[in-house]
């Protein structure tokens, strides 16, 4: 098999500081195996980190029980079993983490296991829902009282069900207390790299994350869904009107201009965007500035004045007016918040040359 260079991790609890962390979840028979196996495979990849490091001390112990006995994925001839029931679950539990309800919700129905879900969550350090798994932490009373998330497509059936919970549309994961809900199954993941991180922090992280060959972190208030998804226009035209905005967040945007280009009135132009996207082009424009904005501010050490530049603002003080009114932070407290250490570092590498440059002049 290939040789994998594993670097190595310095920033460790010392031997006998931390106990071993017990991480359970509780699957269903006929869902979707994504929702646990993602997870579960970020927990694992930092099982790697630890072996190289000879600190097996430290390895999460991950268990998976079911709701139901048979497999628990089965799929044209490929078969997931789990070894046991959340029933015969015994001892002190770390993390208990639920996937997502069954295809016919049976596990809902299930008196005894939503009773079993109520009585386990005030016994462990963390209780966490993947995607439709908030519902059942809303049906064992869980979330009541909350802030929590789940899968965009389930928001308006789980307001219904559970007026007491409020429900945050923007946000792929939401912390309340010891409770995480998170929204879809990728989500599950990011999910699973902030516990990560809450364990052993950013730097271990990073590496667990960079071993997955994905994003340290989605910020956890990131939208679940791109605003070239949801607004997306069907109609011919005007996709390649935001086609030519996607393309051009730098340039002059203005509806006037906008306008002109497409050969309509900026009234007519207006209406008829509007109607095909489901948002004015004015916001539309806004939406796609403010995400290529944070897109560079997490992936780039591009100074902030120059990300706004290449975003269609003026100054950085414009860039900071839309942050400050959609995500209620700064371009420069969004990066502390939610770039990697290297960024940060390389950002702050850059500041401090600049100023010694100055000195010396």
């Amino acid at each position: 098999m290939p040789e994998y260079r594993i670097p190595d991790i310095e920033s460790l609890p010392a031997p006998g500081s931390v106990a071993p962390r017990r991480i359970v979840f509780v699957v269903h028979p006929t869902a979707s195996s994504l929702e646990y196996m993602g997870p579960l495979q970020v927990f694992d990849e930092a099982r790697i980190f630890f072996e190289h490091a000879g600190r097996m001390d430290l390895a999460y112990q991950i268990e998976v029980v079911s709701t139901g006995s048979g497999p628990v994925y089965e799929r044209k001839g490929f078969a997931i079993q789990a070894p046991s029931t959340f029933d015969k679950l015994r001892g002190p539990v770390d993390t208990l983490i639920f996937q997502a309800v069954d295809e016919h919700d049976a596990c809902m129905a299930d008196d005894r296991f939503i009773r079993w879900v109520s009585r386990m969550s005030g016994k462990v350090r963390r209780c966490v829902s993947i995607c439709t798994g908030s519902f059942v932490l809303g049906q064992a009373g869980v979330l009541d009282g909350r802030r929590a998330t789940t899968h965009w497509c389930a928001f308006e059936d789980f307001q219904r069900r559970f007026p007491n919970t409020t429900l945050d549309p923007d946000a792929i994961y939401v912390k309340d207390g010891h409770v995480y809900t998170s929204a879809g199954a990728t989500s599950g993941m990011d999910l699973a790299i902030a516990l990560v991180e809450e364990d052993f922090g950013a730097e271990f992280a990073r590496r667990v994350a960079q071993g997955l060959v994905m994003f340290l972190r989605r910020p956890a208030y990131q939208s679940q869904y791109s605003v070239h998804v949801t607004t997306e226009p069907t109609d011919h035209r005007m996709q390649e009107v935001t086609a030519y905005i996607t393309d051009n967040l730098h340039g002059d945007l203005r509806i006037e201009s906008l306008a002109g280009r497409f050969n309509m009135s900026p009234r007519t132009f207006i209406r008829t965007f509007t109607r095909a996207a489901g948002v004015a082009p004015g916001r539309y424009v806004e939406q796609c500035r403010l995400e290529r904005a944070r897109f560079l501010l997490e992936e780039s050490d591009l100074p902030i004045s120059q990300v706004a530049a290449a975003c269609g603002y003026a100054s950085a003080d414009g860039l900071r007016l839309v942050f400050e009114r959609n995500l209620s932070t700064t371009p420069r407290g969004y990066r502390n918040r939610f770039t990697s250490a290297v960024i940060r570092n390389a950002v702050q590498g850059k500041g401090k040359a600049a100023a010694k440059h100055v000195s010396a002049g």
